[in-house]
């Protein structure tokens, strides 16, 4: 049964979900981010609307240009990595967000382990 038959929105099982979820669009911008994104990541919602790079490290933006312009010329290929932040570690994972079939920009998810 899908949600929309339970009358349960995607939204609300999105903020439920034991996963940070951020959506950009292709110009890296804020669009949406799930409930979680605000524990375990810096999301707030002022940054909606927002480029992401105001709220990331120089090294971290760099992997986002790449990642978008990658996207921009036709690539597909989904992103992963761990990274450590203090005692924490996490896995993070960017894929390209599609809407009607065409590129729109990208989901990025971060999911703490452990």
């Amino acid at each position: 049964m899908s949600p929309a038959q339970d009358g349960i929105s995607a939204g609300e099982l999105l903020d439920q979900a034991p996963v940070a979820i951020t959506v950009l669009d292709r110009q890296g911008i804020i669009v949406f981010f799930n409930r979680y994104a605000g524990k375990i990541v810096d999301r707030k919602p002022e940054y909606l609307g927002r480029d992401i790079r105001d709220f990331h490290k120089p090294e971290s933006n760099a992997k986002v240009d790449a990642i978008l312009a990658a996207y921009a010329q036709g690539g597909r290929e989904e992103y992963s990595w761990r990274l450590k932040r203090g005692d924490k570690e996490f896995m993070v994972r960017v894929a390209p967000w599609l809407k009607d079939g065409q590129w729109a920009g990208l989901v990025h998810t971060v999911m703490l382990l452990g």
